[in-house]
């Protein structure tokens, strides 16, 4: 497999961190959302290669568990690999090391191939499938439990979606799904995990809101989120998060 991993340097910056000097978790998918296209497009198969055949990207879930933060400055790798797949799910797995090579974050991601012009998921070519190792121990377990429901929600949040919220399929990157997910906790909550799966797409001038519930969890402080669209309630996404 070592063949197939890629990896980069990033130097956490001043727009990436929060008041207590720390990347945050929207600034980590970021990142992870960079390196994923890059190691795409050293393999061939990035969005811009896939577009000429109508193709492309679409994350459809970003599982990540942080043991730490990096400090603002501080410099961060990341190794990243594609992990398998079934046809209709391309898995990616990642991992981030400080500058010691400890170990101080993990990810997992699901993406599909989606067709530009109907706006519906196609299958993965078999060149790309092949690529990835088979039958490997991925760097966090793949988990096909359903997403619990917000029934009772504790904080609600609207955002109208603005042009400068879409990606390069023009919808609403994945990352501000996760900020906006995140907007409905208490302000001193300190998310180090959040596994989040996006059901829908979402594009400019929708309005979407988020609500999060506390659920009771052995594990600590634990959150469900739903993101909604507001014109038909439409939902754009759901997740969980839990506290460090």
């Amino acid at each position: 497999m070592s063949d197939i991993k890629y990896q980069e340097s990033f130097k956490i910056r001043a727009s990436e961190v929060n008041f207590n000097q720390k990347a945050t978790l929207p600034a980590i998918c970021d990142l992870l959302q960079e390196i994923a296209g890059n190691h795409a497009q050293q393999l061939n198969f990035d969005i811009t290669d896939l577009q000429q055949d109508k193709l492309t990207w679409v994350l459809h879930r970003l599982y990540v568990k942080m043991d730490r933060f990096p400090d603002w400055r501080e410099t961060i790798t990341i190794q990243t690999w594609p992990s398998s797949g079934d046809g209709l799910r391309a898995y990616r797995d990642f991992i981030i090391k400080d500058a010691d090579g400890n170990t101080i974050g993990k990810c997992l991601s699901y993406w599909l191939m989606m067709n530009i012009e109907s706006r519906r998921p196609t299958r993965i070519p078999d060149k790309i499938l092949e690529m990835a190792p088979q039958d490997v121990e991925h760097v966090l377990p793949v988990d096909k439990a359903d997403f619990a429901v917000v029934e009772h929600p504790e904080a609600t949040q609207s955002f109208n979606v603005r042009k400068t919220d879409l990606d390069l399929n023009r919808h609403v990157n994945n990352v501000h799904y996760i900020e906006w997910a995140l907007s409905c906790l208490p302000d001193d909550s300190n998310v180090s995990e959040i596994d989040i799966q996006f059901l829908a797409e979402s594009v400019a001038g929708d309005t979407a809101v988020a609500a999060a519930e506390k659920v009771a969890n052995r594990s600590g402080i634990t959150y469900i989120h739903e993101i909604t669209r507001a014109s038909d309630q439409k939902v754009l996404a759901k997740a969980r998060s839990k506290m460090s």
